[in-house]
Formats: C-alpha cells, structure tokens, sequence
C-alpha cells in the first residue's frame, strides 16, 4: 500500500494525471489506480517503468538475522 501512496503522491506533485501516467506506461487507467490505492499487483517491470517516469527509485532492504 505504502509504495502506492507514494507513487500518487509524487504523481500530483508533478502535476502529472493518471491518463498521461498510463500512456507513458502503457497501463489501463483502472490498472494505475489499483495500484495507487495498494489493490493493484504490478510486475516489477511495470513498477520500475512508473518509478523511472516519476523520478522515483526503489530500495530493498533484507534483515539478516
């Protein structure tokens, strides 16, 4: 959920509306929403397409025990 929220947050930030998200990464418009509202499952690829256009990165953490 917490990657959605950060993904809509930036998203109108930068003044950017969902259809013109959803056309630079080739999503449904139902598909963006899903995941902006942490429904949505994308694939990695899609993920980091969304991040790449909003200037964004992601970070994996591992706990090692």
């Amino acid at each position: 959920y917490e990657i959605g929220k950060q993904i809509k947050e930036r998203r109108k930030l930068l003044n950017i509306n969902q259809l013109d998200l959803c056309a630079i990464v080739e999503i449904s418009q139902h598909t963006l929403s899903d995941i902006e509202n942490g429904k949505g499952n994308p694939t990695i690829e899609k993920l980091l397409k969304i991040l790449h256009v909003l200037g964004m990165e992601i970070e994996f953490k591992v706990k090692v025990p």
